[in-house]
Parts: C-alpha cells; structure tokens; sequence
C-alpha cells in the first residue's frame, strides 16, 4: 500500500511550497537528458502546486517544498513516470465493443465456433444481432461467408465486424434486409467493395466500408449505450496507466454525438483524463478543417480537446485494400487502390497548414506511406511548414522512406504490439511477402533518423492482439514477441527499443504528436503534473513482465484519478 503520510504541520512555509509532494520514488522523468537508457534524470522526489511540477531532484529537496496542508505521498522506492498517452485509438467505439463476446480473443476455429455459440445465447428473441473481433487469419483471402452465419444464427439478421475494423460479416438476412445484391455497386472497386462469388452475388464479406450506410440503418446504438460503456472503461484505462489519449476517428454514434457527450462529462467532472479529439474526412466534397476549427472554439477545455484531421490513404492488408510498393502475392498486377488522390490530400493537408491544425493520416502499405510523405514534402517545398502531421501505423515503411520522416517533421506513429509473430504474420505474409512483414515495423531506424515516434493502439483495432493498455505495447517494443511468450520467435530483433526508448514513445513521443510537449511528455518544473507510479520497476524487470504491471496511482494535473486499493 502506498503511504499517503497526510496533511504535514510545520512551524514556518519553506519559500518554495507545494500543495502534494512525492518522496522516496525512483523517479524516471524522461526529459531527454543524462543517458538514453536510463528515462532522463533519475530524481527521488517531486513538488506539485496548483496541477503543475515546481521541482524534481531528492527527497530531501522535496521534503522542503512541505508546508501545512501538504499532501505527502512516500512512493516506497516504486517507479514514477510521466503519464503515458495513447496516440490513436478509438475508445468511445471500443468501451462499447468491449461490453459484448470477445471475438478478437477466438483466435482458432474452435474458439470462433464457441464464440458464436455464446453469441447466440447471449442474443434471446429475434432482433438484430451485432458483435466485433473475428481474426481474418480463420479465413481466405475473401472472406467469412454469409451461409457460416446462416448455419448458426438461422434467418436472424447478423453483423460482425472484424477485428481490424476493415471488413465486416453479414448473414444473409442482413444482405436481404440491407438489399444487398448482385446488382448493388462497390462504393470504391478494389477499395471499398464487397466480396463476390463467380456470378457477382454478395458473399457476405464487406471491406472498408462499403456497408457503412446499410450498417447505420439495421444497427443503431445510442449516445446512452456509449456513454455507459465508457464510463465502465475508463477506470481500467486510469490503472493501465493512461492519462490521456488521441481518438482518431469519434463516434458515439456520430461525430457530433461524440463531442457533445465528452464535453458533457468535462463539465460534470467525470471526464479524468485528457482527450485529445479529431474530426474525420467523409470525401473530398468535405471540408474536415473547418469542422475541427468550429470545435476548438466550441469544446476546446482543459481535458477535452479537437487536435487533428483524420484522413486514410488506404486500408489494410487483409482485405487487399493496403496499398503497396509491389504487387500482391497472391493477386497479380494489382497493388491496391489509394483512397485519396493526390489533389484531395494536397488539398487536405495545404488546407490544415494554413489552419494551424495537424493531419493525422492511416496509412500502413508502403506506397500509402510514401504517398503521404510525397504530399508533405510539396506542403514544404511550398513554405507551408508549422505542422507536424503524423502518418499513423506505418506499418510497410520501405527502407527508402525512413529518414525523410525526420527531414519533414512527420511523426512516426506505430501500434507497436503488432509487431510479433502472431498468427497474422503468416497470414498477411501470404497477400504481401514474409519479407515485407518481417521488415515492417522500423521503429529503431526511425528513432535513429531522428524522427519522433509515437505509440498508440488503434484499439479496439488490430491485426490479432486488440488491447488499450500501453505497458503491452513497451513489453513488445522490448521483446518484439506476444507478451509473456518468450518461447515466441522474435519479429526482426534488430529493431527492438530499450525501456526507455519505448517508454518516451508514450510520452514525449505522443505530447509532441499531439503539440503538447510543452505541457506534458516529462516531469519537469512548470509543466502538468501527470504521472503513474507503477506496482514494479520496468526499466529492471524481467521485459517479459512488463505487460503484467499496473498502476498503483495515476494523477492528472496533481489530480489522483486512480488509487489501488
């Protein structure tokens, strides 16, 4: 147990006082000075005034910040760090996916069929069902079918999204009742489309979209449904150890929803950690920058806060919607399709410059990563150079495009814990190439180049380990294996991170991303006092550990929004 030591009586206030004060720590603060592999200095105690740090270095240093009324807090020699952000994820949608069965952790064709089987337990009457998580790896390159749902689910109208959030999987009562036929058009041909057998007929199977309007009418959660499931959430995230988080993409349903349910909290005083939001482009007749603009005047507060325009310059291996430098291995001549053109991101991207906002861009095949490198390069060539844009994923970065990160001031953003040899290694490996897999990820090189690189989930999204919890993700940028398998082979070693590089990928790596670094990102006098104190050291641990420590307090703004009992 911690010890909270109380409100301290001393005769006479020390010139410099604080209202909470952390002694006996080992104290990481990841500034960037001293050695690399040791976090920045490694202080023993720190002052807190007002939400902000007044001082870091020993305990006795701290001991002198102490006044009447002080709050004392002995960490016991336990690891305090800055508070770790997620850099894209999606938690409004995934606290509501995560109320239902766990699809993303059937990941055997016996735990598929015995997640449907509860599905349909779970599922009484004859309404709608709706579900998410199914791992592309139990299927072919097309897709699950609708008659696999048929052979369950009967005449009931079914949808699940799979665990990427790229594909969805229809019965045939949804195709019927959607009227989805052989004669209903792709959206996007080879982008967003659905998969067809010989004659045209609809399978079963939709990629990237191509539901989204059939989806909205047969399945409709509301504002309430969201709000109760993140409620549920965010305590596992505040002893996870985040204290805030970029969503790339809001909706509770929508995106208007999402932001007047976010803000309601911040003024209810249940919202306690920072939100850092997006406004997502709906097509080139859209004009996402003025939307964001409109919602920093509108919401912009102390925790929620509209940061970025999301855009996608493509989709995902899985579905052959990736696009890539080279063809596909197992669909000849054919490399994927862009999702933006290069005019529409020129567009976007001169248009967030002269806004003073961000872009923050999915982009995992190879040729999408360059694509938006390219855009960036024309934005500076330009003059236009006050943004810090972010490329988010990454994940077939060519060996070519490695440093021009670092030249353009792009972020690298990276959901690290993908980068094992899980069952989707083989599985993409079989559209890509297993070299490709084995050299995505560059994390290393690109933290050499010189780029900043960031760390987030995209969870509920995944390629196989669907997880919001941001020590998973250090665990693995350390051992580049599932957490706790060290049995596992380790995917390309070389680019594995020490503790410290990874730990500044959640920190500094994100507050920067995000412009705040500034504020948050390390423990420094006058920034924000956001910090986890941790239930082990994880720069001394076993790294196969590392994913099993939890918070033991977690403050925003000197705020303790999370104690262990």
């Amino acid at each position: 147990m911690l010890k909270f030591l109380g409100l301290a009586m001393l005769a006479a206030t020390p010139a410099l006082a604080a209202d909470t004060v952390i002694i006996n720590a080992r104290i990481h603060s990841m500034d960037g000075r001293g050695a690399a592999a040791a976090g920045g200095r490694v202080a023993q105690g720190l002052c807190i005034e007002n939400g902000r740090i007044t001082a870091i270095g020993s305990t006795a240093m701290a001991r002198a910040c102490i006044r009447p009324g002080t709050r004392v807090i002995d960490a016991q020699r336990r690891l305090v760090l800055p508070g770790l952000i997620d850099s894209h994820m999606h938690a409004l949608s995934g606290s509501l996916a995560d109320t239902g069965i766990d699809f993303a952790a059937a990941d055997t064709p016996e735990k598929l069929a015995a997640a449907l089987q509860a599905l349909k337990a779970a599922s009484p009457g004859s309404g709608p069902i709706q579900a998410r998580g199914w791992q592309n790896h139990l299927f072919g390159p097309t897709g699950p079918t609708a008659a696999a749902l048929d052979a369950v689910f009967g005449d009931r109208i079914v949808l699940i999204e799979s665990v990427d959030g790229h594909s969805s999987w229809y019965s045939t009562a949804a195709l019927k009742a959607g009227g989805i036929t052989a004669a209903t058009p792709d959206p996007v041909p080879g982008s967003s489309f659905w998969e067809r057998d010989a004659a045209g007929h609809p399978t079963g199977t939709a990629r990237e979209g191509a539901d989204a309007a059939m989806a909205r009418r047969l399945f409709a959660p509301t504002t309430a449904a969201y709000a109760a499931a993140f409620r549920r959430w965010l305590p596992r995230a505040l002893e996870s150890g985040l204290t805030g988080l970029f969503d790339a993409g809001m909706a509770a349903p929508d995106e208007a929803s999402a932001y007047r349910l976010l803000a309601g909290l911040e003024a209810a005083g249940t919202l306690p950690l920072r939100y850092f939001s997006s406004t997502a482009n709906r097509g080139e007749a859209d004009d996402p920058v003025a939307r964001l603009l409109q919602l920093k005047a509108q919401y912009g507060g102390r925790l929620l806060r509209p940061t970025a325009v999301k855009l996608f310059a493509d989709g995902v291996p899985e579905g052959h919607t990736a696009f890539l430098l080279a063809d596909y291995r197992d669909k000849a001549d054919f490399r994927g399709v862009p999702m933006m053109t290069d005019a529409h991101l020129d567009a976007r991207i001169t248009a967030a410059e002269r806004a003073g906002v961000p872009v923050h861009v999915h982009a995992i095949g190879g040729a999408a990563v360059r694509q938006v490198l390219d855009a960036v390069a024309r934005a500076r060539f330009a003059g236009l150079n006050g943004q810090r844009h972010a490329i988010a994923h990454m994940d077939l970065v060519d060996a070519a495009d490695v440093p021009r990160f670092a030249k353009l001031n792009v972020v690298a953003q990276t959901s690290i814990q993908w980068a094992t040899r899980d069952p989707s290694y083989d599985n993409i490996g079989r559209f890509v190439g297993t070299d490709v897999m084995e050299a995505a990820y560059p994390v290393k090189r690109l933290i050499a180049s010189g780029a900043v690189q960031s760390f987030g989930t995209d969870w509920p999204a995944a390629a196989y380990l669907s997880t919001w919890k941001p020590l998973t993700q250090i665990e693995v940028a350390v051992t580049r294996r599932l957490p706790g398998r060290r049995d596992l082979p380790a995917r390309n070693a070389a680019e594995a991170l020490s503790v410290a590089q990874a730990v500044r990928a959640l920190t500094f790596g994100s507050a920067y991303q995000l412009g705040v670094e500034r504020e948050l990102g390390s423990l420094e006098p006058g920034k924000r006092a956001d910090l986890v104190m941790l239930d082990r050291d994880i720069f001394r641990v076993d790294p196969f550990t590392i994913a099993q420590a939890r918070s033991l307090l977690t403050m925003v703004d000197g705020r303790v929004v999370w104690q262990a009992r």
